[in-house]
């Protein structure tokens, strides 16, 4: 049998998903943006409608996040300061137990120990990473996306939104003792210097909030052991859960893609390799609001990503090792899927370059 072993290495640097963001960031940005901005059509040019940007547990890829925000942005006069409207607006309680594990825990330090972890209930893009150095603790953000003006807005209302929750937790009057971004300015130095009230550097290293030690552990306004550690259990029980289900939905799109030189496989023959039932398979991939078909797009289309990126492999290479008889089908199939044929695809991504992050 024939293997898409460049599958292993393709789908599993990119995690064999899309990246998501929740819609309870968008339904914010959207509330604070300018008067000029049409909130329906904001939500309609990323495929939302009201009702559905109610719902904090729906999530979106985090492209469409990003082009909202640039959207949002291009209306703004003067300092850009929509996402540091919404970043101050953000409440404990919204983050649901996420939020209250952060507020109740006895000190900084403690609502940081797991927000790592945690804040992956509601940002899927951002790896977050709490680092002691002496006199100072940095809170790391970061992000491995090509460089467009939305990511960075988006990184600004990351880190202000962290700060406004540590206020809640602290006290109004709590600043951190620097901040750090990659970018460079966007024309919107005096709004983020309102919110973060501290020196702010730009075209550094990497995202971070550095924070004093001492601060740090100080302790919280409301910060009570037993109640932080019920809400962090809570919150560590229902990450596990997804966990579990999101190592089975990439094990899922990794073997569809190591068998699509051979035809797409049945949800039998998977099931089989993996060791689960046909019905308990079909069962889990529906509870995670999916369904077969789905997970084989998706491995197709991560795998011709990954397959177009590598010059050596020609057009009917990568339609045959995606599981395509005829390369037109392919090519209708890929442009379906991102807009674009496969050709114009590859020469995309040799006018863009390698990624700057």
């Amino acid at each position: 049998m024939r293997r898409n072993w460049i599958a292993r290495e393709g789908i599993a640097r990119e995690g064999g998903t899309v990246p998501e963001v929740s819609v309870l960031y968008v339904k914010k940005m959207v509330d604070n943006a300018s008067p000029a901005c049409d909130p329906e059509a904001l939500y309609a040019s990323i495929g939302l409608t009201c009702e559905a940007a109610a719902n904090p547990s729906r999530m979106i890829p985090a492209d469409d996040y990003y082009t909202l925000l640039e959207t949002i942005a291009a209306r703004e006069s003067g300092d850009i300061r929509f996402h540091m409207g919404t970043s101050t607006s953000m409440k404990c309680e919204e983050y649901g137990a996420v939020g209250l594990a952060f507020k109740s825990a006895p000190t900084l330090r403690h609502s940081f120990s797991r927000l790592d972890r945690h804040a992956r209930a509601f940002n899927k893009v951002s790896v977050f990473e709490l680092v002691d150095e002496g006199d100072t603790a940095r809170w790391l953000h970061h992000k491995r996306e090509p460089s467009r003006k939305g990511l960075f807005i988006s990184n600004e209302g990351a880190l202000a939104t962290i700060i406004t929750l540590c206020r809640e937790a602290r006290s109004p009057a709590f600043a951190p003792k620097a901040v750090h971004f990659r970018h460079q300015p966007l024309g919107s130095e005096r709004a983020l210097a309102d919110v973060f009230r501290a020196p702010i550097t730009y075209g550094a290293e990497i995202d971070a909030i550095v924070f004093s030690s001492e601060d740090f552990d100080r302790p919280n306004t409301v910060g009570d052991w037993s109640i932080w550690s019920f809400f962090s259990k809570h919150v560590d029980d229902a990450l596990s859960a997804e966990d579990a289900d999101f190592g089975l939905e990439k094990e899922l799109i990794q073997e569809i893609a190591d068998r699509l030189s051979d035809g797409v496989p049945s949800l039998g023959e998977v099931a089989s390799s993996l060791g689960i039932g046909p019905r308990t398979l079909q069962r889990r991939i529906a509870d995670r609001g999916k369904t077969y078909q789905a997970l084989v797009d998706e491995a197709r289309v991560k795998l011709a990503q990954e397959l177009l990126s590598r010059p050596k492999y020609s057009l009917a290479d990568v339609a045959f090792m995606t599981g395509f008889s005829e390369q037109s089908s392919f090519t209708r199939a890929f442009k379906r899927w991102n807009g674009l044929t496969p050709k114009a695809y590859r020469m995309s991504l040799a006018e863009r370059g390698p990624s700057v992050f």
